[in-house]
């Protein structure tokens, strides 16, 4: 039996949860034990508990209303604070950033080992890297190019080598020919999808097929075809038969001549959001608050209700405006008043979703051989099996233990989110063992992180993210804007792009508002 001490109950909204947990032993052995101890333990919760720094309690009155403290509603607040207009964060959780998290672990007589439970890494094309330059946060920098498993076979990265020359080592001649030549054709397409800039009729008409489909039309070598699958289905975390081809077309942009650079912060993901916090000012975020309304006040502004889920105290905040990082599929859970318009009900209600699962798998130091080859990583894995893709889960620590972090996407994570989890973790065991025959006997251990099945947006065949009703979405409606990765791509780049574009709204607003007063 155990006691715990949670800082949430010395200390009413903290940045983040910590425990304390002291045995409980039977009377005998209570007194035959020094009480001092248990006195500078239950001290050293309360002290540990006064670190975290408190964050601010919701205001009466603001400018702008944010709905959410993930990626979306962090990166909308930071360009709010530039452009010097007022906002205040309400956010449900007790904890800021949203899918992006950081576990710290604490083995015994080892240093603190951390790995990443949510997201892994920013493309190079995500505004998400700028801000991360701005903010001075350390990173570190990769040709975006991983190991990856074909037709059942591992092709290992080699040392030093650029994406165009792994794929020399995977593909034939013809093969390479005919990859070359489809990212020719296809190249000039991808460069004029921007969500929100008009389409023209002739790719719109590549939503009414899915990705697999449209593929199977270009006649490729079996092995290309099968590249592209692998490569792309654990970017949407769904099958490629589920989307429509526009949008497997936007998700292999990446993939392009030589592809992308991939960022990942030192230290762990959760340093780009703490910063974003401290950059917008811990004040003007108000966790453990639930959004239950959102109501226009008869054109002058808007009204939100939310429930102190601590206290079980109802709120309100008046502000001219509110931007909903609330995932789509959960804007069903707030009222709003008016109600969401017909069209944006449809656009939400027709699209489609894409899952992960993430598993940090503990192993001995030793155990780097399996994955090292002529002294180099060769991970990340694209496995194309239950494994997911294969991170190294800590890169920049040298200890005792290593991670390795499962980033399982697709119908397998469909399962993991819903199955006993001694189910999964033989057959993760398993797995790896199928790779690496011998290394099921060397795992000391394995933790299971679960999300909501519908982990990312994805749109299938009859729908787009480049639509009409996508850009209904977008649209503002009662000084509401909708934001968020879902409401722009499958990535965590729709994050930024989406708070730039609802801030930059919000502008061209008050800039008008403030133009038509002068006139009076």
């Amino acid at each position: 039996m155990w006691i715990v001490f949670s800082p949430s109950l010395l200390g009413r909204t903290i940045v983040a949860q910590m425990e304390l947990r002291i045995p409980v032993f039977n009377r005998a052995t209570v007194s035959s034990m020094s009480r001092c101890l248990f006195t500078a333990l239950f001290c050293c919760a309360i002290t540990a508990s006064s670190v975290f720094q408190a964050l601010g309690a919701p205001p009466k009155k603001t400018e702008v209303i944010i709905v959410g403290a993930g990626l979306s509603g962090l990166a909308a607040a930071y360009e709010l604070k530039k452009a010097r207009v007022p906002y205040h964060i309400l956010e449900i959780a007790p904890r800021i950033g949203g899918r992006v998290r950081t576990v710290r672990y604490h083995r015994p007589g080892e240093p603190e080992t951390y790995a990443d439970s949510g997201m892994e890494e920013y493309w190079q094309s995500n505004p998400a890297v700028q801000v991360i330059k701005e903010l001075k946060l350390k990173h570190s920098s990769d040709v975006a190019v991983s190991s990856i498993v074909l037709e059942k076979r591992l092709y290992p990265l080699p040392k030093d080598v650029t994406p165009g020359g792994f794929k020399k080592t995977i593909f034939s001649p013809p093969e390479l020919e005919a990859l070359n030549g489809f990212g020719e054709k296809v190249g000039p397409w991808i460069k004029e999808l921007k969500p929100g800039a008009p389409i023209r009729p002739e790719l719109m008409k590549l939503k009414e097929i899915s990705f697999a489909e449209f593929i199977g039309q270009q006649k490729l070598p079996s092995k290309v075809s099968e590249w592209i699958r692998v490569s792309v289905e654990c970017e949407i975390g769904t099958g490629w038969d589920r989307i429509s081809a526009l949008d497997g077309l936007a998700e292999y942009h990446i993939f392009l001549g030589d592809g992308e650079d991939s960022y990942r912060i030192v230290g762990g993901n959760d340093k780009f959001t703490d910063a974003l916090a401290r950059a917008i000012g811990r004040g003007n975020i108000s966790l453990n608050s639930r959004v239950t309304r959102i109501a226009s006040a008869d054109g002058n502004g808007v009204e939100v209700q939310f429930l102190e889920t601590e206290s079980n105290e109802n709120g309100v905040i008046r502000g001219k405006y509110v931007i909903s990082t609330v995932p789509l599929f959960r804007l069903f859970e707030v009222q709003f008043v008016p109600a969401l318009s017909p069209k944006k009900r449809e656009a939400i209600s027709t699209m489609a979703w894409g899952s992960y699962f993430k598993a940090h798998v503990f192993l001995p130091a030793k155990s780097a051989r399996f994955w090292t080859a002529n002294d180099t990583s060769i991970l990340p894995i694209l496995s194309d099996s239950e494994l997911g893709v294969i991170y190294d889960g800590n890169p920049q620590q040298d200890g005792p233990t290593k991670i390795l972090s499962l980033l399982v996407h697709g119908d397998p994570a469909e399962s993991d989110n819903m199955v006993p989890l001694d189910q999964t973790r033989k057959q993760i065991g398993d797995g790896l063992d199928k790779l690496w025959p011998g290394i099921k006997e060397e795992i000391e251990g394995i933790e299971f992180y679960r999300y909501h099945p519908r982990a990312i947006a994805a749109w299938p065949p009859g729908r787009s993210r480049f639509d009409d009703l996508s850009n209904e979405i977008r649209r503002p409606e009662n000084n509401v804007y909708l934001a968020g990765d879902f409401t722009e791509s499958s990535h965590s780049d729709g994050a930024f792009i989406s708070a730039h574009r609802v801030v930059q709204g919000i502008l061209q607003s008050l800039e008008a508002t403030k133009s038509k007063s002068s006139a009076r």
